[in-house]
């Protein structure tokens, strides 16, 4: 028994030194934990017990085992449950996507901004070609998942078989994890692998150390295997599903911001102006009156006689989708804001007004990626002003990178310097009775009665699956992978740009928001407050001007050289991959992935936008592509090297060329 806690005690002294020396915030966790118990400052919940062989945790409040039986023999069992295969115990993070050769020859003669088939479907149409058509085996376990530690145990044991390179590991009790510091070798684990911990963390920090893991060596996130040691942990399945279907390379493809890359330099070139947001401003006209910042979810109508009423009082900031709503109740949009480049929904909310006048004296915010000439037909060129999301052209004024416009018109009204603001139909949830996405009369409501509830499907769909988040008013809310992006987006950047004098209103019947007060409509009157006068909105119309320009600075102009030099350079790298000789299959992962590296380095701190859309393009692919690298009894695959070598060319100098002909344009001017 001796020997047992020496050796214990061994393990536990060596464990910590790891965790200093590597994952410092977790190794404070845990002192501070230990320190806390010592001091008596905290009463422990569970005891770790050898008994017949085996360590057990022993639950001091309710008597019971946390194993109930030989934890070694548990271990062991678990360990047998993994597999290679790709069906069991695993977490697809691509879609299955399938082509016929008329797509694939569709595909090759279109433009790369067309749609995110015309890069990709060559390469998956190829892969798919060659990989079994029954299910088929890896040869390697790349990443893998632990659900729960318990002791950790079967950490080690499932290991030895699994090898995996990377592992996640999570835990949400911290007292628990603490005890298998005594069971569990995590520093022979860290030997041959990348360890990742998830150690009673929040929502945030959990989804930011499982982006760590999963962006790290993106080309091998083909197959995440895993193992769940608590039943409920299984919650946190449906959770990663919804970090997977979220990320950016899913939610905003390659074609997309390649497209977006060459119409903000169309829109520079027109010579709009883009308005500074690289800061926070203080005592604006906007820090002395209310503003409603309006939104086009179902709270909108449900509040709309509460608008009507004060909306003279206060300073209207709407989105654009939002507008045939409010010219039907006669409702004026001092400030317009739009983000979304789809032209099909910008034409066809426009051909809802009923009197394009209606917005002559209104101010437009748009994204420089939208074809902005469009809204001359609704207000005057002087009264429309640019802010950048995803690309850095005009680095000097500043960036917000969003999912959706709802984020950005809330940051954009913080960064005004806005004191008291009140938030309407930014639900970001569906209608609790009808599950209706938007307002009714807005382009995209959406009766959701066929959701399905997340934890009912094996799969996640950003717009049809169903999720429960805390409500503003009412315990929980229902919403979708799509909406709870925008949710933790603005709960992050009111973190960051809430100062102590503002305070933020949440009027909705959706969700709830960090940094906001929940307030119900008919609590709050406006109408005491000062009718908004065109006085004060020359003053407005004066802060945009004087911070906002047309005109690019010499390093901004400089940069885009810098652009066409950077382009110019990838583009050669990619003609000496043509050139490479790779016989193996394991010399032509190695030559990819070094090229790979080399076309989403970023060349500056002021731009990245060719390196971005590179790196998504790979993770669009990279499923595919590390399918194809990690397939077992794949037939002759020397033979398929030089094809494939000659497809994936063919689609990286296709980018190259299409960001290299819009870059020279600007630049010849």
């Amino acid at each position: 028994m001796q020997d047992v806690q020496n050796k214990a005690m061994i393990t536990y002294q060596g464990n910590l030194l790891y965790f200093q020396e590597n994952h410092p915030e977790l190794y404070n966790k845990i002192g501070l934990l230990s320190q806390a118990i010592e001091m008596g400052q905290y009463k422990e919940n569970y005891s770790l017990e050898y008994k017949n062989g085996y360590f057990d945790v022993l639950d001091l409040n309710s008597g019971h085992y946390l194993y109930g039986a030989s934890s070694t023999d548990l271990a062991k069992k678990a360990t047998d449950d993994i597999t290679f295969d790709k069906t069991n115990g695993v977490i697809e993070t691509f879609y299955n996507f399938s082509f016929d050769e008329k797509a694939v020859e569709l595909a090759q003669e279109s433009d790369p901004t067309e749609s995110q088939f015309v890069l990709t479907a060559p390469v998956v149409s190829y892969v798919s070609n060659l990989l079994p058509k029954q299910t088929s085996t890896m040869k390697e376990i790349y990443k893998f998942i632990f659900f729960g530690v318990g002791l950790g145990i079967h950490l080690g044991e499932i290991d030895k078989k699994a090898k995996a390179y990377m592992y996640l590991v999570i835990e949400d009790n911290l007292e628990i994890f603490r005890l298998s510091l005594f069971t569990t070798d995590y520093v022979s684990l860290a030997n041959d692998s990348e360890l990742f911990f998830s150690i009673m963390d929040d929502e945030a920090t959990f989804k930011n150390t499982f982006d760590q893991f999963y962006h790290l060596s993106f080309i091998r996130n083909n197959y995440l295997k895993y193992s769940v040691f608590y039943p409920e942990y299984r919650k946190k399945i449906t959770d990663i599903q919804n970090f997977i279907i979220t990320q950016t390379s899913l939610t905003y493809p390659h074609n997309k911001l390649l497209l977006k890359n060459i119409t903000v330099l169309d829109s520079i070139e027109k010579e709009y102006p883009f308005f500074d947001i690289s800061h926070h401003y203080n005592e604006t006209p906007f820090s002395s009156y209310p503003v409603i910042l309006v939104a086009a979810g179902p709270s909108l109508v449900k509040e709309i006689q509460w608008l009507q009423k004060n909306a003279k009082h206060a300073i209207i900031v709407a989105l654009f989708m939002t507008l045939p709503i409010l010219e039907e109740y006669g409702i004026e949009a001092h400030i317009v804001v739009h983000i979304d480049e789809n032209m099909d929904i910008i034409n066809r909310t426009i051909a809802r007004l009923k009197n394009k006048q209606y917005l002559q004296n209104s101010y437009f915010f748009l994204a420089p990626s939208i074809q902005c000439d469009t809204f001359l037909q609704l207000t005057k060129k002087e009264n429309i002003y640019l802010l950048e999301d995803r690309t850095r052209y005009r680095f000097n004024k500043g960036f917000l990178e969003t999912y959706s416009v709802g984020e950005l018109t809330y940051t954009l009204t913080l960064l005004w310097d806005v004191h008291e603001l009140y938030l309407l139909g930014l639900d970001l949830a569906l209608d609790a009775q009808t599950k209706q996405t938007h307002a009714s009369g807005h382009n995209s409501a959406n009766g959701k009665s066929k959701l399905q509830k997340a934890d009912e499907s094996d799969s996640l769909s950003l717009r049809e699956s169903e999720l429960e988040i805390k409500g503003n008013f009412s315990q929980t809310v229902p919403t979708t992978p799509l909406f709870d992006m925008s949710r933790r987006l603005i709960d992050t950047f009111g973190g960051k740009y809430i100062q102590t004098h503002q305070k933020v209103y949440n009027l909705n019947h959706g969700a709830y928001f960090i940094h906001t007060t929940p307030t119900h409509a008919k609590d709050v009157d406006l109408t005491s407050s000062q009718i908004i006068t065109e006085t004060i909105l020359h003053k407005i119309q004066k802060f945009f001007t004087q911070n906002a320009s047309a005109i690019m600075d010499i390093d901004e102009k400089e940069a885009l050289k810098e652009r066409v030099e950077d382009t110019l350079k990838k583009k050669q790298r990619i003609q000496e991959f043509a050139q490479q000789k790779m016989p193996t299959m394991s010399q032509f992962h190695n030559y990819f992935s070094t090229l790979g590296e080399e076309l989403i380095a970023s060349p500056s701190q002021h731009f990245n936008e060719l390196a971005q859309v590179y790196i998504i393009y790979l993770e669009n692919i990279g499923g595919y592509i590390g399918d194809f690298f990690n397939t077992q009894n794949i037939k002759n695959p020397k033979k398929h090297i030089k094809k494939f070598q000659k497809i994936l060319i063919s689609q990286f100098l296709k980018i190259a060329d299409k960001y290299l002909e819009s870059l020279e344009k600007i630049n010849k001017k």
